[in-house]
């Protein structure tokens, strides 16, 4: 049910987007960028190579950060999880798949690689920067809550030349309605 309800939202604002939108204009060079990136792990059909192929790249990607950036943290073990995400990607930029793009399991996991790393690095950046304990984050290092560090968002961005951005967003005000019903069911 969940999702007739969701879809149905999803499509009438999808709509009214469209309506009251004109269409973009697709920038040609971009989307041969974007083709140029994703065909690239066929680049020369060398196979695996050295480094094992996308899903060893993908089995210690996450072996690495559920070890280091996993339910208990601390600043040595995330510091080593990002200086290990550098060598993962550029595992990934290396990697070489055979075959075709009909349906290849190796492809599709080379593709996602790029996502799970910046993902991988989003969160490890975040959780640095979060020097408490609170809810799910639990910094071994810092095992008490900040109260400062619950007013705000910690929001990760890329920049201008693709880093990682940290940044601490103020949260806004609880609606009234929202914090009568939370305050109802203490």
């Amino acid at each position: 049910s969940d999702l007739l309800v969701f879809g149905q939202r999803a499509g009438a604002h999808a709509a009214r987007f469209a309506k009251e939108n004109r269409a973009v204009q697709i920038d040609e060079a971009r989307v041969e960028e974007a083709e140029r990136r994703a065909l690239q792990p066929f680049d020369d059909g060398l196979g695996s190579g050295a480094d094992g192929g996308p899903f060893q790249v993908q089995q210690d990607l996450q072996k690495s950060m559920q070890g280091l950036v996993g339910i208990v943290r601390n600043e040595r073990e995330m510091a080593h999880a990002l200086e290990a995400l550098a060598m993962f990607a550029d595992r990934a930029r290396r990697i070489r798949i055979g075959g075709n793009r009909a349906y290849n399991p190796a492809w599709h996991t080379a593709l996602d690689l790029h996502n799970l790393l910046t993902v991988s690095e989003a969160i490890a950046r975040s959780a640095v920067e979060r020097k408490e304990s609170r809810g799910a984050h639990f910094r071994e290092d810092f095992p008490e809550k900040v109260a400062e560090l619950g007013r705000v968002n910690i929001v990760i961005s890329r920049g201008s030349s693709g880093e990682m951005r940290v940044r601490r967003e103020p949260i806004p005000e609880m609606p009234a309605a929202l914090k009568q019903i939370i305050e109802e069911m203490k």
